[in-house]
């Protein structure tokens, strides 16, 4: 479905995408590459990273953690050393960047979950828990509304 040309670790490489995923080839011989091992997602990850902190771990995740739910693994986490944690994931079969986290993103997804209800997924922004409390709290300011009204009478003009 789509032909790329691009480069790995400043190695010219085609990009081969087809319904089974991307697939990557050498662009000088053509010959196809494996699959990014961890090795190469470190070098990779280094490469992207702006700062030389050290490299923490390096690990092949075939299930996807919270901060990852709407991607589908497998993807090299590599996480570097450094008081925010910051996490790159690496596509094995292309080597690309598929996202970047850090403690404070963390932090925000955390708030985000509490803000719209969504205990699960941390994604839908529809659930009936909020609805329901979006109604309630409607009710609740028309109510206050009507009191607030209610609770001072008109005063009427008297005739002279």
């Amino acid at each position: 479905t789509d032909i790329r040309s691009t480069s790995l670790l400043d190695r010219p490489v085609w990009r081969v995408t087809n319904a089974e995923g991307a697939q990557l080839f050498d662009a000088a011989s053509g010959e196809r590459l494996k699959q990014i091992d961890a090795n190469q997602a470190e070098a990779i990850a280094r490469s992207l990273y702006t700062s030389n902190d050290a490299v923490k771990s390096v690990d092949l995740l075939t299930e996807a953690p919270i901060e990852m739910q709407g991607r589908k693994p497998p993807y090299w986490q590599v996480t570097f050393d450094r008081w925010d944690s910051p996490t790159l994931y690496i596509s094995p079969e292309s080597g690309e960047l598929i996202s970047r986290r850090h403690s404070l993103w963390r932090i925000f997804d955390f708030a985000w979950m509490l803000h719209i209800m969504d205990y699960d997924d941390r994604s839908d922004v529809n659930n009936p828990l909020l609805r329901v409390a979006t109604w309630s709290a409607l009710a609740m300011a028309l109510a206050g509304a009507w009191l607030l009204l209610w609770s001072f009478p008109r005063r009427r003009k008297k005739k002279a």
